[in-house]
């Protein structure tokens, strides 16, 4: 039972991360126009941050519960595929995004 919390919450962060991705310059505009009134340029730079880094902590974390049996290699390769897939795919938008803002 307690392996399967593990994958879902692994599989939650995969994806909240690729949402958070994927809708940033959204976030940046809607905190810009509601919550802070700051330049959405820094709050598009915040959350692809912090979307690019929950890919890298979601692998890390799959890769270190595998190591200590945690998680089935064969749920661990489920997981590894769609961090990868989609953390490429996502991010690499993020920072099109990202660049395109930048000019």
């Amino acid at each position: 039972m307690k392996r399967n919390i593990i994958s879902i919450i692994l599989m939650v962060m995969i994806l909240f991360a690729a949402f958070l991705g994927w809708f940033a310059q959204d976030i940046a505009y809607y905190f810009a126009d509601h919550l802070f009134y700051q330049d959405p340029f820094k709050t598009l730079i915040v959350v692809t941050i912090i979307s690019i880094s929950l890919f890298i902590i979601s692998f890390v974390m799959n890769t270190i519960l595998l190591a200590k049996q945690k998680v089935n290699p064969k749920i661990y390769t489920t997981l590894l595929l769609a961090n990868v897939f989609i953390g490429f795919f996502v991010s690499f938008w993020s920072l099109f995004v990202l660049a395109m803002w930048w000019g």
